[in-house]
C-alpha cells in the first residue's frame, strides 16, 4: 500500500509507501517539508518515492534542489503501460548499502592498490633523492673548478697585457717605420756593399752587391767575383767585412750569392719585389740604380724603364755594339733595360722601383759605337760626339730561382766560382 502525499508548497503529487506514514520528508519536486499522513489511499498508481528521514538520512538532488531522503529509500516508477510488480525498479538493496556505509570488496581491493602505488612513488623517491651531503660536495668541487679555470683565463689575459707591454716599445717602432716616408740614404744604402775581388795578395777589382735576408746573404754578379781568391766586402761607414764564401753562382744568368763570415752591424735587408705574377716591370716605370761607380762610392741614379729585351734580341743588334757580351748565346734570359745611369762598379748593385723593392741585379753598360767615334774623332781631329747608353739588368726573378736552389747555405771554395755552375 502506498499513502497519497501533495507538496504543500508547490501541490506536486506524489506517493511514498505505507510504512512512512506520520513521518517527515522532502519534496522531490521543490525540497518543501511534507509530513506523510496515515489513512488517504492513493487513488492511482503514481511514481512512489519513499526518501530516507532523521536516522541514516541521506541527500540527493532533483531538478538542482537538494533533497532529504527518508530510511529505506524505494522508488518504484509506474505507469499505465506496465501494471506487473516486478516492473517497478527496487533500489532497496542499494538503500541499504548506504545506510550501512559499506563499501564493495573490488573498491576496498583498488583503493589498497592505488595507496601501495602512492607508498612505493613515495619510498622511491625518497630512495633516489641525492644525499645532501654529496649535493655540497659537489658544488664544492664544481666551484673549486670554474675558480681554477678563472684564473687560468686571469693569468693568461695578465701575461698577454705584460708581452704586449713588453712589445709596444717595437710595436711603435714599427708604425713609425711603416709611417716614416723611406729614404735612399737610410733604407737602401746600409744593405749595399762594395764587394772588392782579392788576386795575388791585393784587390783586383770591385763591384757592388746587396743584402737580402736576415743571415745577411749578398747577391751580386758572377763577373765581379770570377777568379777570385779571397773575398771582402765594405759598407757604406767604411768598414770592412770577410767574407767566408760562395753559396750559389751561376755565369749564364751573370748572378753569386755570397756569404759573410759574421753578420755586418748595422745591415738593412732589400726586399725583393714579388715575382708572383703580381708585379712585372715595364717600359716607362721609374727605377733607381744604386752602385759603386768607379771611386764613387754608394751612389744612386734615376731613370726609367726602357724596355724589356732578350738575350736573342741582343745578339740580333750585336752588330751595332762593341762586346761580345751580347753575342754570348748561353745568357738566354730576359733584361731590364733602362736610362739611370751607371758605369764600370756599378755591376752587381740592385736596381730598384719606385717603392725601393728589387726588381733587377745591375750587369753592364750597353756600350754604343763610344769608342770606334772617339778613334775616328782622333784621327780626323774632330769634336768627340758621345752616343747615349743604357744599363741592362737581369731580372729578379732569376736571383730568387739561385736562391730557391741553394737555400741550405753550403758554402762552396772561391776556387769554384772561375768556372760556375
Amino acid at each position: 500500500m502506498s499513502i497519497r502525499v501533495t507538496c504543500p508548497q508547490c501541490q506536486h503529487a506524489f506517493a511514498v509507501r505505507d510504512e512512512y506514514a506520520g513521518k517527515r520528508g522532502k519534496c522531490p519536486q521543490c525540497g518543501g517539508i511534507f509530513v506523510a499522513e496515515a489513512g488517504a489511499p492513493a487513488a492511482e498508481q503514481i511514481p512512489v518515492l519513499a526518501v530516507g528521514g532523521a536516522n541514516g538520512a541521506s541527500r540527493g538532488r532533483r531538478n538542482g534542489v537538494a533533497v532529504e531522503s527518508l530510511p529505506a529509500v524505494h522508488v518504484a516508477a509506474t505507469s499505465s503501460a506496465r501494471t506487473d510488480a516486478g516492473a517497478a525498479t527496487s533500489v532497496g538493496a542499494y538503500a541499504a548499502r548506504r545506510r550501512s556505509g559499506g563499501m564493495p570488496m573490488w573498491g576496498w581491493i583498488a583503493l589498497g592498490v592505488m595507496l601501495l602505488a602512492a607508498g612505493g612513488s613515495v619510498a622511491g623517491a625518497w630512495m633516489l633523492s641525492p644525499d645532501p651531503a654529496a649535493i655540497k660536495k659537489t658544488v664544492k668541487e664544481r666551484t673549486a673548478k670554474a675558480d681554477k679555470a678563472l684564473k687560468k683565463v686571469e693569468n693568461a689575459v695578465l701575461n698577454s697585457l705584460d708581452d704586449a707591454e713588453d712589445k709596444l716599445p717595437d710595436v711603435e717602432k714599427q708604425i713609425d717605420e711603416f709611417a716614416r716616408p723611406k729614404t735612399l740614404d737610410e733604407d737602401v744604402i746600409p744593405g749595399v756593399v762594395k764587394v772588392l775581388n782579392v788576386q795575388g795578395g791585393g784587390p783586383r777589382g770591385s763591384g757592388t752587391g746587396w743584402i737580402f735576408n736576415d743571415q745577411h746573404w749578398i747577391a751580386t754578379n758572377h763577373h765581379v767575383v770570377a777568379g777570385c781568391e779571397s773575398l771582402y766586402v765594405q759598407t757604406a761607414d767604411g768598414k770592412k767585412h770577410d767574407i767566408e764564401g760562395v753559396i750559389a753562382d751561376k755565369k749564364e744568368w751573370d748572378l753569386a750569392i755570397l756569404k759573410p763570415t759574421k753578420l755586418i752591424p748595422g745591415a738593412k735587408v732589400l726586399k725583393i719585389a714579388p715575382n708572383d705574377g703580381s708585379y712585372l716591370p715595364n717600359a716607362g716605370d721609374k727605377v733607381w740604380a744604386i752602385g759603386n761607380p768607379a771611386s764613387h762610392m754608394f751612389t744612386a741614379t734615376h731613370g726609367i724603364i726602357t724596355r724589356r729585351v732578350s738575350q736573342r734580341q741582343l745578339i740580333s743588334e750585336a752588330s751595332q755594339t762593341d762586346t761580345a757580351f751580347y753575342a754570348d748565346p748561353e745568357r738566354d734570359i730576359m733584361w731590364i733595360e733602362h736610362d739611370a745611369r751607371i758605369f764600370p762598379g756599378n755591376s752587381g748593385g740592385p736596381l730598384l722601383d719606385e717603392h725601393f723593392r728589387v726588381i733587377g741585379v745591375n750587369t753592364l753598360l750597353e756600350m754604343l759605337p763610344l769608342e770606334r767615334s772617339i778613334e775616328k774623332a782622333k784621327k780626323e781631329r774632330q769634336p768627340v760626339r758621345l752616343s747615349p747608353t743604357f744599363g741592362l739588368a737581369s731580372n729578379s726573378m732569376y736571383i730568387l730561382e739561385l736562391i730557391a736552389n741553394h737555400s741550405d747555405g753550403k758554402v762552396k771554395p772561391f776556387s769554384s766560382i772561375s768556372d760556375g755552375d
